[in-house]
């Protein structure tokens, strides 16, 4: 009988756990060390006083690729998970109280965009069914795709699509095209900031994600964004996966360029014939392979690639109803173009934030004690790159997040709040070593993104692999899951 190949799999983020099941269906002998307690990389739980919070990641979005992770490794994913669609999907709040609710039923979200400007639908319509078009071209031939040369990235048909569409141009330009009034520019753009980057920089290919949230809907795993996690673990270890946690790896062993195995924290070595890092990529580069060798991530070295943003957490469990809030809330603020300059550009914390609100309790009541609620609030801040006093920082947003709370709802949290957890880009960089802080790994500007974002398998070292945020497609659970599937594929071909 033929010896199974070994895999060893550096992180149990979400790109970890999904390459795991695929390469334990295909025959692999597969192991996950990881240096948390608990899987999920970002996709984590905190568990206080009774309250569950979400660390991470809230959305989701193009369920489609989860379902196929399962199907191929012979599951269903609804025995697993039960996903519940979020209706609507969200409302925003712009800095003059106008609010609009975001609906995926297109004749409701009609009759918000007109209270905006009589003539949004029509203007919405046109762009809606220009980014539908996008996204199915980039679908299929810039994101659910392996690269090895230029050519390949670069089809002129489909180039010629996306040209037609205004679809290399700069997102905050691409929105401007279709609608006049500045806070519909602002709805329709600032889902790049999902990814950490500003829409005066992001490229216009990225108003998909605006099309993922209303053409596929928003969906809630039922007991929290870590059910997902737990899901994925569990998926792993039915295939017959072993999942090391509270383990965490010193270094990848290369020997004549060619990995071995890897080095753990308490000095044991363990061999394998392929080492796939789900850890984050720089850091990888950096941290975990020999110094000696001059490395370079698709023609740059790992400290030339640009971090995305970070961002700034508070999980509050309340005692308040928190009435005339959604599921998920977003509050913008007067002037969008400086905050994005302060993130972006001068690496300074918002002096007036906008920030996201995700209250789970208002579809699952049972991740808090009875009658309380979980209120999740992040705010997007520059990572450790700039200069920052964060600890005055931290107390000054605080006061700010809850000042535009009260003025918009009359309610003063201060007094309902029973227990609190800060999360700041110094613990992104500790807990999960993701470089300065960045929450969202790399940042998606054009020269990081598609064929020139790094790739999922080192041309220097032999068996060696990328999988997560920070490797093509790009961040977000869909398209790590999405990366999850490329690097597999990558890695049967060059197993052939």
């Amino acid at each position: 009988m033929k010896k199974k190949k070994s895999i060893i799999i550096i992180g149990a983020g979400i790109g970890g756990l999904c390459s795991a099941a695929r390469l334990l269906k295909e025959g692999f002998d597969v192991t996950i060390y990881e240096k948390e307690p608990l899987v999920g990389g970002r996709a984590n739980r905190i568990v206080q006083d009774g309250y569950k919070f979400d660390t991470g990641p809230t959305l989701l979005m193009m369920t489609d690729v989860l379902y196929d992770t399962f199907s191929y490794c012979g599951k269903n994913l609804d025995d697993y998970l039960e996903l519940i669609q979020l209706e609507p999907n969200y409302r925003v709040t712009f800095s003059d109280h106008t609010t609009i609710t975001v609906s995926s039923n297109l004749p409701k979200l009609q009759e918000e965009l007109k209270k905006i400007d009589p003539k949004a639908p029509e203007q919405f319509y046109r762009y809606f069914s220009d980014v539908a078009e996008m996204y199915r071209i980039s679908r299929g031939k810039f994101i659910d795709k392996n690269f090895d040369k230029l050519s390949e990235f670069i089809s002129i048909r489909s180039g010629s699509k996306l040209l037609s569409k205004r679809g290399l141009s700069k997102l905050w330009n691409f929105v401007g095209y279709y609608f006049k009034d500045e806070r519909l520019k602002q709805l329709f753009s600032f889902q790049s900031m999902y990814l950490g980057v500003s829409p005066y920089e992001a490229p216009a290919i990225y108003s998909v994600v605006s099309y993922m949230e209303t053409g596929l809907g928003i969906w809630y795993p039922k007991g929290g964004m870590y059910s997902l996690s737990i899901a994925l673990e569990k998926l792993v270890k039915d295939l017959g996966g072993k999942i090391v946690t509270n383990t965490s790896v010193q270094k990848v062993l290369i020997e004549d360029k060619k990995t071995t195995g890897v080095l753990l924290d308490n000095d044991k070595i363990v061999k394998s014939n392929i080492v796939l890092c789900n850890s984050d990529l720089v850091y990888s580069y950096q941290k975990l392979l020999p110094s000696d060798l001059n490395y370079k991530s698709n023609f740059r070295k790992p400290e030339q690639l640009k971090q995305a943003s970070s961002a700034l957490l508070f999980y509050f469990g309340v005692d308040h109803p928190l009435d005339n809030m959604l599921h998920h809330n977003v509050y913008l603020c007067k002037d969008f173009k400086n905050n994005l300059e302060e993130i972006f550009d001068s690496k300074t914390l918002p002096s007036d934030p906008s920030f996201y609100t995700y209250i789970p309790t208002k579809t699952d009541p049972d991740l808090a004690p009875k009658g309380k609620n979980i209120l999740y609030i992040l705010v997007p801040v520059p990572n450790l790159e700039g200069n920052n006093d964060w600890d005055k920082g931290i107390k000054t947003i605080r006061a700010k997040i809850l000042s535009r709370l009260k003025s918009e709802y009359d309610i003063d949290l201060s007094k309902s709040i029973k227990t609190e957890r800060v999360f700041t880009p110094h613990e992104f960089e500790s807990k999960f070593n993701l470089t300065s802080g960045s929450a969202f790994g790399l940042t998606h500007h054009f020269l990081q993104s598609g064929y020139f974002r790094p790739h999922n398998i080192s041309r220097k070292i032999k068996n060696l692999y990328f999988v997560g945020a920070s490797t093509y497609p790009g961040g977000g659970i869909p398209m790590v899951t999405l990366s999850a599937k490329l690097v597999v594929e990558r890695i049967i071909d060059d197993n052939k």
